[in-house]
């Protein structure tokens, strides 16, 4: 599959919480086929720009575009994985990726075999590991025709081994034309990116 996704442009955006303001009028244009990583120490609004970018939060000052027309009209358009799994509990693996990707079609066999979960289709995600629940909300990687991937803190209980996997899967988006917009604590090990940088504004 190749994407035909125009670049994002941020533009002045700005946020404030209480007195203290995260960031201000903070601009960058990100090009189709771009990995862009936002680094920053904690509680300098990293997390709270990613959801901004996924239309998850309003934005306070400035405005996004998606070749030229405003942001939201390309919601539907965004796969937005966030730090927290985002997953039911009381579902199986295969009816939590059916849910979370809006029935689309997929294989759902070459997603957990691409997140060692072949075989835990049907396991209730309350039965998994913390590190199994957080492998079945990144195989929505694998189940996802969107061309705008928001991912916060993707490698969090990862092995080597996943991280790599998760590093591939975000270059063949890429490579396909896609965005990837990441957060991480962690270096990934394959992929090449660029970095903003936010921290707080006094």
């Amino acid at each position: 599959m190749n994407f035909n996704i125009a670049p994002i442009r941020l533009k002045g955006l700005t946020c404030e919480r209480g007195e203290r303001v995260l960031f201000r009028d903070l601009s960058i244009d990100i090009q189709p086929g771009a990995i862009l990583r936002v680094a920053g120490p904690n509680g300098v609004g990293k997390t709270t720009l990613l959801r901004m970018i996924a239309g998850l939060f309003e934005i306070q000052a400035g405005e996004i575009f998606v070749g030229g027309e405003s942001a939201k009209m390309y919601q539907d358009q965004i796969l937005y994985i966030g730090h927290k799994d985002q997953i039911a509990s009381d579902l199986s693996v295969r009816d939590n990726l059916i849910f979370l990707t809006g029935a689309q079609d997929f294989d759902l066999r070459t997603a957990l075999m691409a997140v060692n979960l072949f075989g835990f289709q049907d396991s209730l995600v309350r039965e998994l590991s913390k590190g199994q629940g957080r492998r079945c909300a990144l195989a929505r990687l694998w189940c996802t025709n969107a061309p705008i991937w928001i991912l916060d803190e993707p490698y969090t209980g990862l092995d080597i081994h996943m991280m790599n996997a998760v590093d591939q899967k975000v270059i063949d988006h890429v490579d396909a034309g896609g965005i990837c917009i990441f957060t991480t604590h962690q270096t990934p090990q394959k992929i090449v990116f660029q970095t903003l940088e936010i921290g707080c504004v006094h």
